[in-house]
């Protein structure tokens, strides 16, 4: 993520990070303290979490391009690279775009992650077992108007056959409409503590 990107960020609802909006009931309680950090960011212009360099990070990163080239290899389609784009509301950086759909790539450092990915049917699926990553797609598709998502599991310790999981998601309306409620929810409790200041 570039310096730019990361300045884009501050104080903003991300798409990698929504689904904390999204508890059962409402904002719920880590809605509510991720919005007190975007409202501490916003009025310090720093983050509120120091960034860090883990192993499972940098294995994510080192081996993005190599799923990509993969999945290209796989389905022969070519993804383009996405800029962060921001509606007003949210922001995001997909990981690739094409004219139709989306894509999202996760690169698991535990293998027992994408054999848990590996499992997965369909959308329900992914809800069920990967919410943060749900609600990821949902707010990309949202953020660049497209109705189709990939999303994407990539481990290349695993044999031919079973290295990537490509799960197709179709945009479920009543899901894109409980993401922006509980957008607007927050923007509401982050205007309400910002007000206060």
């Amino acid at each position: 993520m570039t310096d730019e990107q990361k300045t884009i960020r501050l104080g903003r609802i991300t798409g990698s990070e929504i689904y904390k909006l999204m508890g059962a009931k409402g904002l719920g309680k880590t809605g509510q303290t991720y919005i007190f950090e975007k409202a501490s960011e916003s009025l310090t212009g720093q983050p509120t979490r120091q960034e860090f360099t883990a192993a499972s990070t940098s294995w994510g990163n080192d081996h993005e391009q190599e799923a990509k080239d993969y999945f290209k290899a796989a389905t022969g389609v070519e993804i383009q690279e996405a800029t962060t784009i921001d509606n007003g509301l949210i922001c995001g950086t997909p990981d690739g775009i094409t004219h139709d759909f989306g894509f999202e790539i996760k690169c698991p450092f535990n293998s027992g992650n994408h054999l848990k990915n590996l499992s997965m049917l369909d959308a329900n699926s992914l809800l069920e077992l990967s919410p943060e990553y749900y609600w990821q797609c949902v707010a990309y598709m949202w953020l660049t108007g497209l109705n189709r998502w990939k999303f994407c599991s990539y481990d290349p310790r695993f044999p031919e056959g079973k290295k990537m999981l490509i799960l197709n998601l179709e945009l479920n309306p009543a899901h894109l409409e409980l993401l922006k409620n509980r957008v607007n929810e927050a923007q509401l409790l982050f205007n309400n503590i910002i007000s206060k200041i």
